[in-house]
């Protein structure tokens, strides 16, 4: 985007600044300014045991984990190991934002992750 315009206007002892925008650019400056004033939503950034998703992923899931994962407020990394061994063993668990949540199996877990972009 190209700097704008200024038109100078003087005033009694001021000038006064403006800026001339043209139509698709003052568009751009206040989708800009109305994304930084009404903030979306954070970004999830979650952790996962490569050695707990082998445990307790299967086939039928992994392509809904890929369908979650896509999602662009979704930050994600799979580690070898997450040093949590004795959870690993019983559940499938990821840690989520630095807390660790786990479910009962793979789908739920899931649908806890789902629940955290609400």
């Amino acid at each position: 985007m190209e700097e704008p315009l200024m038109h100078f206007a003087t005033g009694s002892d001021k000038i006064i600044i403006t800026n001339i925008y043209s139509s698709n650019e003052r568009s751009d400056v206040m989708k800009n300014f109305l994304s930084k004033v009404f903030t979306k939503k954070g970004k999830i950034q979650i952790e996962f045991c490569q050695n707990n998703l082998d445990r307790f992923l299967d086939e039928q899931t992994v392509a809904d984990y890929g369908k979650f994962l896509a999602n662009p407020r979704i930050q994600y990394k799979e580690y070898e190991c997450l040093s949590e061994c004795k959870l690993c063993k019983q559940t499938p668990y990821a840690k989520v934002n630095g807390q660790i949540m786990n479910a009962k199996d793979s789908r739920n877990l899931l649908n806890q992750l789902y629940d955290e972009l609400k």
